[in-house]
């Protein structure tokens, strides 16, 4: 199902690091892409943050966090912060995949995994991280045609970044990123 590794746009690299000092190093991080088989195809499950986090607040992402000691690898990570974010149940054995780490502008290294979810999943959000989850159909997320590239502001800079629109959200930044490379391994 999914092709060799595909590579970030490698102006994602050089924006971030041009907002992190040289010496830190990267948190490491794992995100869970949450695919969930409907009758009409699949859809991808999305969050948007909570409007008071430090870190992309307000943001639509995938459900995911930092690696915790008790974390035997980041697949644990993608899983545990997936579940306690939304209460979404997903195994080791649902994990189809991942695509390469990629690193963020708050300090991140993060890795996403794909993850299939029962169709009949129960949400029970998190308010203290996330505001809201809504489904999109990966048909429409990884269609090149809804994919834009649009100019932002980062810290009083000007960069050019993906974004994908979707209904009432802005999916754009690294989970656009991840999303734009999702593509290029899958059929598409």
């Amino acid at each position: 199902m999914l092709a060799p590794p595909a590579h970030y746009d490698s102006t994602h690299s050089v924006r971030v690091r041009s907002h992190l000092k040289p010496s830190l190093r990267l948190k490491q991080a794992a995100v869970l892409i949450p695919l969930v088989p409907r009758p009409e195809g699949f859809n991808v499950v999305f969050t948007s943050r909570a409007k008071h986090l430090k870190h992309h607040p307000g943001q639509v992402s995938f459900p995911g966090g930092r690696k915790e000691p008790q974390d035997v690898d980041l697949i644990d990570t993608a899983i545990r912060e997936t579940y306690e974010e939304t209460g979404i149940l997903c195994t080791r054995d649902n994990i189809i995949g991942h695509l390469p780490a990629l690193p963020t502008i708050s300090g991140y290294m993060v890795t996403p995994y794909l993850g299939l979810v029962s169709p009949h999943y129960r949400p029970e959000l998190d308010f203290n991280e996330v505001e809201e989850l809504f489904e999109a159909p990966l048909d429409y997320v990884l269609n090149p045609m809804n994919m834009r590239t649009q100019k932002v502001s980062i810290q009083g800079k000007g960069h050019n970044i993906y974004s994908v629109p979707y209904q009432k959200y802005a999916i754009w930044g690294a989970t656009a990123q991840m999303l734009k490379v999702l593509s290029k391994q899958l059929w598409y």
